[in-house]
């Protein structure tokens, strides 16, 4: 009963708190063709052409500490997190899922994390409410894009209990596919950059930045560098900040066609053993580079402590592929939102 009590009090200042859950600012992305890959990279070959037959709205920006704990509060206030975890004695001091197959959504108490969970709310650290939302999982990005579906009356896309996705099909958030981002990346002009085809500057990306301490996080409000680091459409932060989840599973390479229309990605990803653990751990494309670049981060530490899209010097190039395991949050990735449309005929692509 005592226990009972004490989550019921919890639950009670969230409840404020979940009414101000609404969607990020979207980018409309028309539909079209390109051709994703890059010859000089070794796993973004081989260059392919891939066909995008539907229009679909991009987040403008990551989605930031605010955001994310205001979803929170709202899933809290739902009964979709695991309260317990936040119990007094508890030794599981993180957001995590109720389902069948529950997983860690966000690392609220790590060093790195912005947001906080104090007196029954989650809160973004002051001054860092329109930051990256970083240590999300990608269970945790996902998640935050079924509770937007949930909250404007659309059928979530991701069954929790198993973690598949229906990407296409129907009007709903996801995560986008990894020819999404790329090609909101590019859209119609090839570019190697968001920006275009000038290199680099402190002007252009939050990118090429090195930490004192392993504590750091040096990401900078989102929209910092637009309208000059912006894509074509206008859609900022796509190099640097933050890295960003895809839906994907990752492959070290691309398949073999040579086209494909409204890809999904492989069937299942990478697997990569971690020693400490003693398991095989699976891997999701991570796409954009983030504020953080160094070849010899944690070298020679294995996995799940490198971070593959900090030793890549390509990772914030629009081309440039990079994975992480898929229940793994850190300092230097976020995601950001897509909101698919149903087609007129109500179909689902084949």
């Amino acid at each position: 009963m005592k226990k009972l009590f004490f989550l019921a009090l919890l639950l009670l200042p969230a409840l404020a708190y979940a009414a101000d859950f609404n969607a990020p600012e979207m980018v409309l992305v028309p539909k079209g063709s390109f051709e994703i890959g890059n010859k000089d990279f070794k796993n973004a070959k081989p260059v392919h052409k891939v066909i995008l037959s539907n229009d679909f709205y991009m987040g403008k920006y990551e989605i930031t500490n605010q955001q994310y704990a205001d979803m929170l509060n709202y899933a809290w206030s739902k009964g979709y997190l695991d309260k317990e975890a936040f119990a007094e004695g508890s030794k599981r001091k993180e957001a995590r899922g109720v389902t069948k197959a529950p997983q860690k959504y966000q690392d609220v108490f790590d060093e790195h994390s912005q947001i906080t969970f104090e007196n029954g709310v989650f809160k973004a650290h002051p001054g860092k409410e329109s930051f990256p939302a970083m240590e999300v999982t990608w269970y945790g990005a996902a998640f935050y894009c079924n509770m937007l579906s949930e909250k404007e009356g659309l059928t979530p896309l991701y069954n929790l209990d198993n973690w598949t996705c229906e990407v296409y099909g129907k009007a709903g958030y996801r995560l986008p596919t990894e020819a999404e981002w790329e090609y909101a990346a590019k859209y119609d002009d090839k570019r190697i950059y968001p920006w275009g085809n000038t290199q680099p500057d402190e002007t252009y990306a939050n990118i090429k930045k090195s930490i004192k301490q392993q504590a750091d996080v040096l990401t900078t409000a989102v929209g910092s560098y637009s309208p000059k680091g912006d894509t074509k459409l206008g859609i900022a932060d796509m190099a640097g900040n933050a890295a960003e989840w895809c839906n994907d599973w990752y492959d070290i390479s691309y398949s073999e066609k040579s086209y494909e229309t409204d890809p999904k990605g492989p069937a299942a990803g990478l697997q990569v053993y971690a020693a400490p653990m003693k398991k095989y751990m699976a891997q999701k494309v991570v796409r954009g580079g983030s504020f953080l670049h160094d070849p010899k981060f944690r070298e020679g530490m294995g996995v799940p402590f490198l971070i593959d899209s900090v030793t890549r010097a390509e990772a914030f190039t629009t081309s440039g592929r990079s994975f992480d395991c898929v229940n793994m949050s850190r300092q230097v990735e976020s995601f950001r939102a897509v909101k698919t449309v149903a087609p007129a005929t109500g179909a689902a692509n084949k």
